[in-house]
């Protein structure tokens, strides 16, 4: 009788040891499970934050060359002022300017320098200048466009070439490095209309130019993307040249100085080098489609992503984000939840070795309530286990629902109490002012272009969070209301200034936006009618399709806001209130 109850034990602990080794197997397996999906979606995330930046720098390139160009030709404008005024300060013979008059001519102008350009020969040389530099200047191994240009002015042709400004008597050439000294990009202009024997060439730096592009242009907005207050993911930001970077067109190169338009780096830094970028880069302009890989920087691992932009030229854009983010995200949970495991582990072994020690000790007497204890525990185990599992497949089923509703920053918080953080983060996305800036940018310039003086006034929304979907469908809202405001100041029968104004703030939780043009007033009878679908004041012109107000009640109505419409003979205001 005695063995049977010795080796009863053994079996137990056998068999235990078994169920403990099986239930370790599936906890590892499913914490296996949990290690690469969280992996994958918090990749995942960062991918689309860096496919986000590159969509914005897209937009701020389009739209940044749009207000460049219209920089630029105000001082090709104000440059040929230069020259109308230099043309009646000077005399008509080159030959009796002196040099010293062209300098202080330049000064009382307030530009940098002035340049007599005459034929000789087969050749058009800069005669007389207040830079020493340019005299004696040859032009007819410039481009084809420059000494074109300055053939057809002195035949007092009609300038007609591809690049440049054009206007009455004159011709300014693109911003570029300057040949005779490569240390500066100028903006030069040249003026002829037969009154003189010279061409007058007033020129000015790039300073100003240089100012607004710091300002206002692609490398502010890639500033704020990875300075500002809103952490975007990127490290750096490089927008490549590609047939200056991939060595596909040779640049030109003077004095050590390279070519302003051939430079390899059009906006923002290449500090973050890999020997793989160029080959990376061409697989892009290849395919036309992303491509990504894991470096090490310095001991850091960063993922470099390149992204093609669909622009008028070959651009591609490469973005540098800091992965050991990620992996220390993960490596995090991984400890904790191996913690865990391994503290369940260790109880339960504990417990299972002390109920078959008190079995071994009371095989004979207790065999009966040992085997009760050992299938309590058992069943304690395993309970415990699948709790675990359970909360595993709670955490993944949470983190895979805010992937899908792109609530990235709620992800970011979420994951970060699972592993034992304590600090709370904002669980919506915040409102971009960038994209903001670039929405009403945007709205200048075609009012500009529409002859429309356009204002706004938006304040205090730093004071609160939107979501991303809400503030696209804002941007929609604006974007319609702007539009009709800018038609009604265009075909009004007033003859008035046309204006238009923007007005935002935040008021009594709620998100307030007003746009108000001064054109003609909206008959009382079709208010009403105003956002039925179809319906357009503006009909027989052919270009509306009666959608806009439709569509901005229907947003409006999604946030369970409002919109209001005013109209009297001193203005129309359209003013929409959405709770935050």
């Amino acid at each position: 009788m005695n063995k049977p109850l010795k080796r009863k034990p053994q079996i137990q602990l056998r068999s235990s040891l078994f169920i403990l080794m099986i239930s370790l197997i599936i906890v590892l397996l499913t914490d296996s499970v949990f290690y690469y999906y969280t992996k994958r979606m918090l990749t995942s995330e960062l991918e689309t934050k860096l496919q986000l930046i590159a969509d914005n720098v897209a937009i701020s390139i389009q739209h940044s060359k749009t207000g460049e160009k219209y920089v630029e030709n105000l001082i090709g404008q104000n440059l040929r002022t230069a020259s109308v005024a230099a043309l009646y300060r000077l005399d008509p013979d080159i030959e009796k300017v002196t040099n010293e008059e062209l300098t202080t001519l330049s000064s009382e102008l307030m530009i940098d320098h002035i340049t007599l350009m005459k034929r000789s020969g087969d050749d058009i040389i800069g005669y007389k200048s207040s830079d020493p530099k340019e005299i004696n200047m040859s032009t007819k191994d410039w481009s084809r466009d420059w000494f074109k240009a300055f053939n057809q002015l002195l035949d007092t042709k009609t300038t007609n070439v591809k690049s440049g400004q054009a206007l009455p008597y004159y011709w300014s050439g693109p911003l570029n490095t300057s040949s005779t000294n490569p240390s500066f990009v100028d903006k030069w202009g040249y003026y002829y209309d037969g009154r003189t024997n010279y061409i007058i060439d007033p020129f000015v730096h790039d300073t100003f130019f240089r100012d607004y592009q710091r300002e206002t242009g692609v490398n502010a907005v890639i500033n704020e993307m990875i300075h500002g207050y809103t952490d975007h993911g990127a490290k750096e930001i490089t927008v490549y040249n590609p047939p200056i970077f991939l060595k596909q067109q040779k640049p030109n190169v003077i004095q050590g100085y390279v070519w302003f338009t051939d430079r390899e780096i059009l906006f923002g830094s290449y500090e973050m080098k890999d020997d793989r970028d160029q080959e990376y880069v061409q697989a892009v302009m290849d395919t036309n489609q992303r491509k990504q890989f894991l470096t090490t920087i310095e001991g850091e691992t960063y993922l470099k992503m390149f992204i093609p932009l669909h622009l008028d030229f070959p651009v591609v854009i490469g973005l540098t984000a800091d992965y050991g983010k990620v992996q220390q995200s993960i490596r995090h949970q991984q400890t904790n939840l191996l913690l865990i495991i391994g503290t369940t582990a260790v109880i339960a072994f504990l417990l299972v070795i002390v109920a078959i020690r008190f079995v071994n000790r009371n095989r004979e007497a207790t065999a009966e309530s040992i085997q009760e204890v050992y299938v309590d525990n058992i069943g304690s185990l395993f309970r415990s286990m699948k709790e675990q599992r359970h909360d595993f497949n709670n955490h993944v089923a949470t983190i895979h629902s805010l992937v899908h509703l792109k609530e990235y920053e709620e992800l970011d918080r979420y994951t970060g109490e699972l592993i034992g953080e304590t600090n709370a983060l904002n669980d919506i996305i915040q409102i971009d002012v960038p994209s903001l800036s670039a929405i009403v940018q945007a709205k200048v310039i075609q009012a500009i272009e529409r002859k429309i003086d356009f204002h706004h006034d938006v304040v205090n929304l730093s004071r609160i969070n939107l979501s991303a979907i809400k503030a696209t469908d804002l941007v929609k809202m604006l974007s319609n209301l702007i539009d009709n405001a800018f038609d009604a100041a265009i075909h009004s029968a007033k003859d008035t200034d046309k204006n238009v104004n923007l007005l935002g703030r935040v008021e009594n939780q709620l998100l307030i936006f007003e746009v108000i043009n001064h054109g003609d007033p909206i008959p009382s009878d079709i208010i009403t009618e105003l956002y039925e679908p179809g319906f357009s004041t503006k009909k027989g012109t052919g270009a509306h399709a009666g959608l806009g107000l439709s569509i901005v009640k229907k947003l409006v109505a999604k946030y369970n806001g409002t919109i209001d419409v005013r109209s009297n003979e001193n203005e129309t205001r359209f003013a929409i209130s959405i709770p935050v």
